[in-house]
């Protein structure tokens, strides 16, 4: 039993390093190279275990290694008070052009979607790439009329490559009614079916009565290249759409809050090394682009704060900022109060 904890444990600070500290990597790199000081960049909260001093940066490990920070001069204020700079300080965030505060603010998601990339292609290349696969086709239904058969491996959509289970099923939801051809690859050759989803009487969106699987076979290392940066990009494109049909009421808001990713992570510790490195991956395209969100306090609420200077040529006052910095943190607490009932809900814990 201890050792399952531990190896959960560990899955967990492994699976949260990878985001916070390359997320904060990326604003500490583009922020030195902008010429801002850096106060202090640590790896986990709490007191301080060790820590040393390289210029005029320090570099500190502390107790709870479940994050990392970076300490901007004109964000943040020092641990010594005397290394404190004011606004109009050369080194200081405040005073650097719009276009740099925006680039060091838009380095950390950036940062999430390269460590995403990077471990999507050690998952290809050690498990093999993911492709979509016809499990079983229902008699009388769209697929069953178009010629779709099991076995079927789906290629791509409408011309348009297909790289995840999600990016059939999406295709086929958003095309109720409209004809779509199918390349599928059946004994070793590519052949062409044209398949017209069906309108689901629930969801409104298009069916073809399939079930799908996902299958997973070894294509070599530039395919595993070429297919990680593909799955990032496709990801991040879902979970826009998805994002978009909660807001306009398409589909119901369903988000996993703290209690859902500890379920998550510790779920897929059992299952092995590969599978916590593939769960890291999603996290860091799913909370880098949520990051990106025009929440204030948010790295999208940053960027919108700085636009807004850009445009008014002047910036905003401490009382505009600190205004803009409640209301985020409101919506932001609601969001995560939301996002943690659901996880309470989706366990069985309320409502019996």
């Amino acid at each position: 039993m201890l050792s399952t904890a531990l190896m959960i444990f560990i899955a967990f600070v492994f699976v949260f390093l990878t985001f916070a500290l390359s997320h904060e990597f990326g604003h500490f790199i583009v922020g030195k190279a902008a010429g801002v000081r850096v106060y202090e960049f640590s790896l986990g909260f709490g007191p301080s275990i060790k820590q040393f001093k390289r210029g005029e940066t320090v570099y500190s490990l502390r107790t709870l290694p479940v994050g990392a920070f970076v300490k901007f001069a004109g964000l943040d204020e020092p641990s010594d008070p005397a290394e404190d700079v004011d606004d109009h300080d050369p080194r200081s965030f405040r005073s650097k052009p719009i276009i740099l505060r925006i680039l060091t603010i838009l380095a950390g998601p950036f940062m999430n979607f390269v460590v995403a990339f990077i471990l999507f292609v050690v998952v290809f290349v050690s498990a093999g790439v993911p492709s979509t696969v016809i499990a079983e086709v229902y008699p009388e239904t769209p697929a069953w009329r178009g010629g779709i058969v099991a076995g079927d491996r789906i290629i791509s959509i409408d011309k348009t490559k297909t790289d995840s289970i999600t990016e059939v099923k999406d295709k086929i939801w958003q095309s109720p009614g409209r004809a779509l051809t199918f390349t599928v690859e059946r004994d070793g050759t590519r052949i062409e079916r044209v398949v017209t989803p069906e309108a689901d009487s629930d969801t409104r969106g298009g069916i073809i009565g399939v079930m799908l699987s996902e299958v997973w076979t070894h294509r070599g290392f530039l395919e595993s290249v070429s297919r990680g940066a593909s799955f990032t990009k496709s990801l991040s494109k879902n979970l826009l759409v998805t994002l978009w049909r909660m807001v306009t009421g398409k589909v119901k808001p369903d988000v996993a809050g703290p209690i859902g990713i500890v379920q998550a992570v510790g779920e897929t510790a059992k299952l092995g090394f590969i599978n916590v490195l593939y769960l890291a991956a999603l996290l860091n395209v799913n909370l880098g682009l949520l990051n990106l969100l025009p929440i204030p306090v948010l790295d999208g609420g940053w960027i919108v704060l700085l636009l807004i200077e850009a445009i008014r040529r002047k910036p905003l006052s401490i009382e505009q900022e600190a205004f803009a910095r409640m209301i985020g943190m409101a919506i932001l607490g609601l969001l995560i109060v939301f996002a943690t009932f659901s996880d309470i809900a989706r366990l069985g814990v309320l409502g019996g």
